[in-house]
């Protein structure tokens, strides 16, 4: 993460169809899209939380980003957030992010569990895990307040090292 990409990050977070899935509303404003990178790049100095840019192959343009959080060393396991343009929803660029995440995390730092909460409206993010292995594990009734005051399912899923399968 670097304020380099804010203006790559404000054109994708100012995109309404990004937020579908959110508990926020799309970042119309140049300075909350500065606040909400400082705020990643602050937390990502923590112990327990890593997030990074997602860029382009071809264009290098950043056009999401993926983080890791509630990272827990002594058990090899962590949650994975992550948003990317809907510009590019369906081109591949998150299975590829993905899979070169999982990679890492169970290959080069033998973690053993990976979890995934999202709305259970969110049918591409679901179908995207589960297409690595990734398994429902559960509901959590009305866990989102979408920024609509809607109140959300989400759906928790996980993915165990011995699972995983690389698209």
């Amino acid at each position: 993460l670097s304020l380099n990409h804010l203006d790559d990050m404000f054109e994708y977070s100012s995109n309404d169809r990004l937020y579908e899935h959110f508990e926020f509303p799309p970042q119309k404003n140049y300075q909350k899209t500065k606040e909400y990178l400082e705020n990643l790049i602050k937390r990502s100095t923590k112990e327990d939380a890593n997030w990074w840019f997602i860029q382009s192959k071809e264009t290098h343009k950043v056009i999401g980003s993926f983080g890791m959080h509630e990272i827990d060393l002594r058990k090899g396991c962590c949650e994975i957030s992550y948003a990317i343009s809907p510009d590019y929803w369906g081109s591949g660029a998150f299975m590829d992010v993905l899979n070169a995440s999982l990679q890492r995390l169970f290959n080069d730092f033998n973690f053993h569990r990976i979890t995934a909460v999202t709305s259970s409206k969110n049918f591409r993010s679901i179908n995207a895990l589960k297409k690595v292995g990734f398994k429902e594990e559960g509901i959590f009734r009305d866990f989102y307040l979408d920024f609509k005051g809607q109140r959300v399912d989400a759906t928790s899923l996980a993915l165990l090292s011995n699972s995983y399968i690389c698209k």
